[in-house]
C-alpha cells in the first residue's frame, strides 16, 4: 500500500519538468537532473547513494536550416529538427529520392538512384508489406549512406507537425552527413513536389556540438542480508532529449525508481539479495552510461554478482513482464507474477520472452545477464511524442507510475528473496538466442555483436 498511499514520483517528475526541462547529457540541465536525483534517493531514506562518472562524447544541438528549391529558382523553407551525432557543421545541396521506410528492400529497390542523393524516409512503417518490422532511425541511416545517399530527410508519421530527434549513428561515431527530421505533413507536401518536379533540390545547412563530456549514473545500493547472493540492478535512464522536458522518455521510468527506492526504504525492506536501484545518463545517445558501468563492473569483477537487470524505459501500467534469460527464467519470472495477480486482477500476468535493442538492458544482456523488463502499452497519445516537442507532463498518467512501483517492486522482492535464481547465458546460448531472433544484422551494424 505505500507505492499507492504515499507516492511520490509523479509528484517529483512535475517539479523537474518545470524546474529542470530537459535532461540532456552533458547539459547544465543534465547535471542538475544528476544532483537532483541524488538527493531525492537520499530523501527517500537512503544514505548508500553514490555518482558513477563517465567520460563520452556527446551531441549537443546548435541550428539547422533545410530548404528545398525548385527548377524555377523558388526556395521554400521545411521545419526541421536535426538528429544526433550528425557533423558538427555541414552544407549539403542534393536531389531527393523517396526511399519509403528505409527497409533493406526498399533501399535495394532505389538501388543506384540513391547514390550521391538525399533520402527521404519515413521513421515509422507506411503502407508497409504484412510482417515487415521496423528499423531504428540509426539503422536506416546506416543502410542509407551505406548504398552511397549523402543526407537524409526522415519523416515523422504522426500527425500535427511533430518534430523528432534522436541518435541517427549505429555505432556513436559522428556522421559526416546531415540527418534531419520534418513532420508528417511537411512530409506529405514534400513528396508532392517530388512527384511533379523531378529538378527539386534539398539544402540543408547545419551547425552543432560533438564533444568529450563528463556525465553521472546515480546508484542507490540497498545491501542484501546474504552477501553471497548476488545483486539484482533495477535500472532506467534519466537522461532525455531536448525537444521538450522527456516526461515519458523517461522520466516515467527513472522518477518510478525513485520512488521504488523510497518504498522499499519506508517499508525498512531488506532482501537476501542486495538491490541496486540506478539511473543511467547517455542512453539516448547511445547507452553511454550503461555502456560504461558495465564496462567497469566487468573489469572490477563485480559484473559476475549481477543476477538480473530489471530495465524501466517508458513503463506504465504494467500487464506483465518480458524476460530474456536461459533455462528457468521463464518459469522463475511466471511464478513471481502469481502473487501480484492474486493481489491485483487488472494485472494480467503476461509473459514474453523477446530479446530487444537500443536501451540500457542491452550492455548487460550481451554479457549474458538475464534482463527483465514490463509489458505496458501507454497509448499512441504517448507514443506519438516519443523523442519529440511535445513529451511533456501532460502525457503522464500518476497512477502509471504508482503501479511501475506496484508491480516491479513485487515481482522484485520475488526475485531478491528467492533461494535460487537461475543462471546467466554461456555465450553459445546468447549466440543461438540473439541469432533466432534476427538481431545479428542490427548489432553488426552497431559494431556491438560479440562473436
Amino acid at each position: 500500500m505505500e507505492a499507492q498511499r504515499s507516492a511520490m514520483g509523479y509528484s517529483w517528475l512535475r517539479w523537474s519538468t518545470s524546474h529542470i526541462g530537459h535532461r540532456l547529457t552533458g547539459s547544465p540541465n543534465g547535471t542538475r537532473a544528476e544532483a537532483t536525483a541524488d538527493s531525492l534517493f537520499r530523501v527517500g531514506g537512503s544514505s548508500l547513494v553514490s555518482f558513477a562518472p563517465f567520460t563520452a562524447r556527446a551531441w549537443s544541438r546548435g541550428n539547422v536550416r533545410t530548404t528545398i528549391t525548385n527548377g524555377n529558382g523558388t526556395e521554400e523553407l521545411l521545419t526541421s529538427v536535426a538528429l544526433a551525432l550528425t557533423p558538427d557543421s555541414s552544407l549539403l545541396t542534393g536531389q531527393l529520392v523517396d526511399v519509403g521506410n528505409g527497409l533493406p528492400a526498399d533501399v535495394e529497390r532505389a538501388g543506384a538512384s540513391l547514390h550521391g542523393k538525399v533520402a527521404v524516409i519515413n521513421l515509422q512503417l507506411v503502407a508497409a508489406q504484412t510482417g515487415s518490422s521496423n528499423l531504428h532511425r540509426s539503422e536506416k541511416t546506416s543502410l542509407a549512406l551505406d548504398a552511397g545517399a549523402t543526407g537524409v530527410v526522415f519523416i515523422n508519421n504522426v500527425e500535427g507537425h511533430i518534430l523528432l530527434t534522436g541518435t541517427a549513428s549505429a555505432t556513436g561515431d559522428v556522421l559526416k552527413a546531415p540527418v534531419v527530421c520534418i513532420g508528417q505533413e511537411e512530409g506529405a507536401a514534400l513528396r508532392e513536389h517530388m512527384r511533379v518536379d523531378s529538378s527539386l533540390r534539398v539544402t540543408i545547412r547545419m551547425i552543432n556540438r560533438n564533444a568529450q563530456v563528463t556525465a553521472r549514473n546515480v546508484i542507490c545500493e540497498l545491501p542484501g542480508s546474504d552477501p553471497g547472493a548476488g545483486v539484482i540492478v533495477v535500472g532506467g535512464h534519466l537522461d532525455s532529449w531536448d525537444l521538450a522536458t522527456g516526461a515519458t522518455d523517461n522520466g516515467l521510468g527513472s522518477y518510478s525508481i525513485l520512488d521504488l527506492a523510497r518504498c522499499y526504504h519506508a517499508l525498512g525492506l531488506q532482501p537476501k539479495r542486495a538491490i541496486r536501484f540506478i539511473l543511467f545518463m547517455g542512453e539516448e545517445e547511445g547507452l553511454l552510461g550503461s555502456g560504461a558501468l558495465v564496462k567497469e563492473w566487468k573489469a572490477n569483477g563485480e559484473l559476475d554478482q549481477v543476477k538480473c537487470m530489471i530495465n524501466l524505459d517508458m513503463s506504465g501500467h504494467p500487464k506483465g513482464f518480458n524476460v530474456f534469460g536461459p533455462g528457468d527464467w521463464s518459469a522463475t519470472v511466471r511464478d513471481g507474477q502469481a502473487p501480484i495477480a492474486a493481489s491485483d486482477t487488472s494485472f494480467k500476468a503476461l509473459l514474453t520472452t523477446d530479446p530487444g535493442l537500443h536501451s540500457d538492458h542491452q550492455a548487460f544482456m550481451l554479457e549474458g545477464i538475464p534482463v527483465i523488463a514490463p509489458i505496458c502499452d501507454l497509448g499512441n497519445h504517448v507514443y506519438g511524442c516519443y523523442h519529440s516537442s511535445c513529451d511533456d507532463i501532460h502525457l503522464v498518467d500518476p497512477q502509471a507510475m504508482v503501479n511501475n512501483v506496484r508491480r516491479v517492486g513485487q515481482l522484485l522482492w520475488v526475485l531478491s528473496n528467492a533461494p535460487e535464481l537461475p543462471g546467466p547465458f554461456t555465450s553459445a546460448e546468447l549466440r543461438e538466442r540473439l541469432t533466432a531472433a534476427g538481431l545479428e544484422d542490427k548489432l553488426r551494424i552497431q559494431k556491438a555483436w560479440p562473436w
